[in-house]
């Protein structure tokens, strides 16, 4: 989920406020985290986000991300990341298959992947383990 370094940082977790972040343990009530719309470069509108946790540090983050249904991600690639997904529930339909509530991913950095289709409307834990970036293949 993706756009140009600096603001697609700032972007997809504008919540960092609410967030927990630091180098120390944390516990976040997550329900009383408010969604927020995300507005990447490339990609359709309609995401939306809770930031989770974000490490000034390292730039490791986790989210929650909301597809609706329909919704189509482009396909893309990440330089200065790769990220985990775990679906939490919904269905995403990718070009290997679909990726129902349980199911684990983890996309390497360079690595292009995608497109995903929100088959229902769809909800995801996403970690990065460095700075987010995004980068779209396909339009």
């Amino acid at each position: 989920m993706p756009i140009g370094n600096k603001s697609a940082t700032g972007v997809l977790f504008c919540l960092t406020l609410a967030a927990a972040s630091a180098d120390r343990s944390f516990k976040a009530d997550v329900p009383k985290i408010p969604w927020a719309p995300m507005h990447l470069a490339g990609m359709p509108e309609g995401l939306q986000s809770r930031s989770l946790h974000e490490n000034p540090r390292t730039k490791m983050s986790s989210s929650m991300v909301k597809y609706p249904k329909g919704f189509r991600e482009p396909r893309h690639y990440h330089v200065t990341c790769g990220h985990y997904i775990y679906v939490l529930k919904g269905r995403l339909r990718s070009p290997e298959g679909d990726l129902p509530a349980g199911t684990f991913t983890y996309a390497a950095p360079n690595e292009r992947h995608g497109p995903y289709n929100a088959v229902e409307e769809t909800e995801i834990l996403f970690y990065t383990d460095g700075p987010f970036d995004f980068h779209v293949e396909d339009k």
